[in-house]
């Protein structure tokens, strides 16, 4: 007995290529949060230098972890 199993054919649509629409759609939002992580990002970088002021190392810390963690829920 064989163990590979043959894939089902493109007519029941599970591996069809997705459609052109659907590629506008991923493409305009990959755009708007390019747009978006640019015009962030620049204030991202003031924060960090912000921190870096704060005499105090461990005040510092937490705030560059909170920022670590809005960074990536911003990208």
């Amino acid at each position: 007995m064989n163990s590979r199993q043959s894939l089902p054919n493109n007519s029941s649509g599970l591996f069809s290529a997705p459609s052109s629409v659907h590629l506008q759609l991923q493409n305009q939002a990959m755009r708007m949060e390019i747009s978006r992580f640019e015009s962030v990002h620049p204030h991202i970088y003031a924060v960090y230098d912000l921190v870096e002021m704060i005499g105090d190392p461990g005040l510092a810390q937490q705030i560059r972890e909170r920022v670590v963690c809005i960074e990536g829920k911003s990208e």
